[in-house]
């Protein structure tokens, strides 16, 4: 019987084959793994060709990649976000692309919350004064701030937002959102206002960005966007970096012309902050490193449940959940 070859490529993600093991046994009888190395391009380019499923983390595969992926049929993204991935050339050889689904929704929305907290109330400084024995009572007395009765703006009410919106009215914040493609929000069980963009922008408290990177979407936060913002506002991003227009971001947070960003997420898909960025020095901005959709619950969802079960729901030759559909 010919197996699958199925080529992991991401080193983070070796531990799959192993948990194959354990939950789909007569599955993972029929499954051939192949595990890269570094995962860089050039390795990738000399496996692809001879593999018939891949599952992807933090890598690009790119269309040059895909040309190369004679035998491949199905491509598992390992979390909820696939701009990592040429969509349309997969399409172009018939590849079906599926992601993990809602695996990393809880997570992401604390996440979120986290960094609104954090920002608002000058986490960091506070701390890292404390610990080397400075006490900045005095200074920020009355300058730390409650999200209670703020107004949140969420830029695309998918499964994240939404549960973004649930924790921040659970906080009793006001909230607003920004999305063309949501058409309804009855299933939500609190009172939340439809906006164009540019009125969440003007009026929000803070302003947390939750779609897709695509073309349309790519520095949708732009200087011109950024200037609409109040001087008493919060950008939140655990989407994706190129969201923003990161430079035109920290002139702002350096001017005082927003009051503070808390970012999870910069530059490309596996980017952390260009070293030396003026982002990085700023006392106004809680940076943490795309850790976001990175809790131990979410990891086993993403890994060991949703994307497992994707690959072996392929390889019983059924269809995989969560594919990535055309207009998406």
């Amino acid at each position: 019987m010919r197996k699958e070859k199925v080529f992991i490529t991401d080193p983070l993600l070796s531990s799959i084959p192993k948990m194959a093991q354990k939950r789909f046994p007569k599955e993972n009888d029929q499954i051939e793994w192949m595990i890269a190395n570094s995962g860089e391009k050039e390795e990738l380019l000399k496996v692809i060709p001879c593999v018939n499923i891949i599952v992807v983390g933090r890598q690009q595969i790119t269309r040059e990649l895909i040309q190369r992926a004679d035998k491949a049929y199905f491509i598992q993204q390992c979390g909820m976000g696939y701009d990592n991935i040429d969509i349309a050339a997969a399409r172009s050889r018939n590849i079906v692309v599926a992601t993990a689904g809602p695996a990393g929704v809880i997570s992401v929305a604390e996440h979120t919350i986290l960094l609104m907290l954090a920002v608002a109330k000058s986490l960091p400084l506070a701390h890292n004064s404390t610990i080397k024995g400075d006490w900045l009572f005095p200074n920020l007395l009355g300058h730390v701030y409650e999200v209670y009765e703020k107004t949140l703006g969420i830029i695309g009410l998918g499964q994240i937002g939404t549960r973004v919106a649930v924790l921040a009215h659970a906080l009793g914040m006001k909230i607003q959102y920004y999305d063309p493609y949501r058409k309804s929000v009855s299933d939500l069980e609190f009172p939340i206002k439809f906006g164009s963009l540019d009125e969440l922008l003007v009026t929000s408290d803070f302003v947390s960005i939750h779609t897709i990177l695509n073309e349309e979407t790519r520095h949708m936060i732009s200087k011109d966007k950024l200037r609409m913002m109040k001087s008493t506002a919060y950008l939140i991003n655990t989407s994706r970096g190129e969201i923003v227009d990161e430079d035109a971001l920290a002139d702002f947070l350096e001017e005082g012309r927003i009051a503070g960003a808390g970012l999870d997420v910069f530059g490309a898909h596996t980017e952390g902050p260009k070293r030396g960025s003026k982002i990085l020095s700023l006392p106004n901005v809680v940076l943490t490193p795309h850790l976001a959709g990175s809790t131990a619950e979410a990891f086993f969802r993403n890994y060991y449940v949703h994307s497992l079960e994707n690959i072996m729901r392929t390889v019983r030759k059924e269809a995989p959940l969560y594919i990535v559909r055309q207009g998406e």
